[in-house]
């Protein structure tokens, strides 16, 4: 079997044509009894038809063996079968080799951030040797750049999950010509010698002040990114992509807000291309599946906030984008029930949540499918109640004047609104007339006792 899941056929002999087969297409086709050329007032020639080819049989040859490209693609089943089955079909480029992982042998996760000045050198090299020779100064300096946003990242990443080599992906490796032996850092006797990584290695020079800031920031983040290409990945399939670049935006913000003026020059100096690096290059590496697992985990969530990067932590555990309206639901519901208890009516979301747990601790594949398949629908069956409830929480935004609501600009949220506009215009009036209920309590003096204990 290949690759696309299809049988190529090599290694067997196609069947050898059917005997007595006479090789004619044209018999292959039958004449139509209104086709004009098929009637003749000759008499029927003596000689039998020729036949068509017994199905399964080459006419004539032995064919040619199929070989697929060099491209990997999962073919899914479109027509029929459980949809939980079907995985993306979309080709999976390959990393170009100027940010493939440049492996330091020997080099333990433990002393990962240790040697991170030499991993910025590895990632420089390798930069170098995949841009071949006659490169530039303008394009050296790019690389050096790019390298120390590349190596810091991984030195985060390596240092904070223990990654190891099989928690990497091979197709995405490259040597480093660097060792680690007894505490030190030296040329390997092979593992990319040859090329002169390790000679380019040190042609790097020495970081100054502002560059060593950006590697103490970039260590930071990269204790993050790989969880968050992981929401990425369970969201969209992609490791970062311009409709998931607010996932990162939050991490970058935190770890602007507390360096020096230098520090945050030279970032916002490289532009996006800091960004692609950081976010999408450096970690890229990293074994997706790993990632995905990383950032399902209600503990790893915990340990994110607890280490001071809760800007992540708040993106965990992730759910395909297609059940984060269960998320959007239940915040709705959470922020229209004063309103409802206000009226003396009930209102419960317990269900809800209980799907969305369950879809956040399912495994991978079909049980994650299911238990998404399930948010969906529970956020399906209840849309107009979900819209009743948009329609308090509108009204009581609009008349406390404040700021933007995050739970009515949610795109789920709109989408329910704009299907529902009825139920919507209903929940403005429950809302209105408790509004009344309570201004009519307010001027009688009945209050309600608050209950306040302090």
């Amino acid at each position: 079997m290949s690759d696309l899941g299809i049988n190529t056929g090599q290694g067997a002999s196609p069947p050898p044509a059917a005997e007595g087969v006479e090789v004619q297409t044209a018999a292959v086709f039958e004449h139509s009894e209104n086709d004009p050329e098929s009637s003749s007032d000759e008499e029927p020639s003596e000689q039998p038809a020729p036949r068509a080819a017994p199905e399964g049989q080459f006419v004539t040859g032995t064919g040619a063996a199929i070989r697929p490209l060099g491209f990997v693609i999962t073919i899914p089943d479109l027509r029929n079968g459980s949809l939980v089955n079907i995985q993306q079909a979309a080709p999976k480029a390959s990393m170009s080799a100027l940010y493939h992982w440049p492996v330091v042998t020997g080099l333990p996760w433990t002393r990962a951030v240790d040697a991170v000045e030499h991993i910025i050198r590895a990632c420089y090299a390798q930069h170098i040797h995949a841009m071949g020779a006659n490169i530039t100064d303008a394009q050296s300096a790019d690389a050096r750049k790019k390298a120390i946003v590349l190596g810091a990242i991984r030195a985060g990443a390596a240092a904070a999950y223990k990654i190891a080599a099989q928690d990497l992906t091979r197709s995405e490796l490259s040597p480093s010509g660097m060792l680690y032996q007894g505490g030190r850092i030296g040329q390997s006797a092979n593992g990319g010698t040859a090329t002169g990584r390790w000679a380019a290695a040190q042609t790097m020079a020495q970081m100054d002040r502002a560059e060593e800031g950006v590697v103490a920031m970039c260590v930071y983040m990269g204790m993050a990114v790989p969880v968050l290409q992981g929401v990425s990945l369970v969201m969209t399939g992609h490791h970062y992509i311009p409709t998931t670049y607010g996932l990162f935006k939050g991490i970058k913000k935190q770890a602007l807000g507390s360096v020096t003026p230098d520090v945050r020059a030279w970032t916002e100096a490289l532009g996006e291309t800091f960004d692609d690096m950081a976010f999408h290059k450096a970690c890229h590496p990293i074994a997706p599946a790993l990632k995905r697992s990383l950032s399902k985990s209600v503990d790893v969530a915990l340990r994110l906030k607890a280490s001071g990067h809760g800007s992540a932590a708040i993106r965990l555990p992730a759910v395909p984008s297609e059940a984060s309206g269960g998320k959007a639901a239940i915040a709705l519901l959470r922020s229209a029930a004063p309103t409802l208890k206000q009226m003396g009516h009930s209102i419960t979301w317990s269900v809800g949540e209980q799907k969305m747990f369950d879809l956040e601790h399912a495994a991978e594949g079909a049980p994650e499918a299911k238990a998404c398949d399930q948010v969906v629908k529970w956020v399906s069956d209840n849309s107009d109640k979900l819209a009743f409830c948009a329609g308090i929480l509108q009204h009581v935004h609009e008349t406390t004047g404040s700021g933007k609501n995050t739970i009515l600009s949610a795109y789920s949220v709109k989408r329910i609104v704009s299907d529902s506009p009825a139920a919507v215009s209903q929940g403005v009036m429950y809302a209105r007339a408790a509004s009344a209920k309570l201004r009519t309590a307010m001027e009688s003096g009945a209050f309600q006792d608050p209950l306040i204990t302090c």
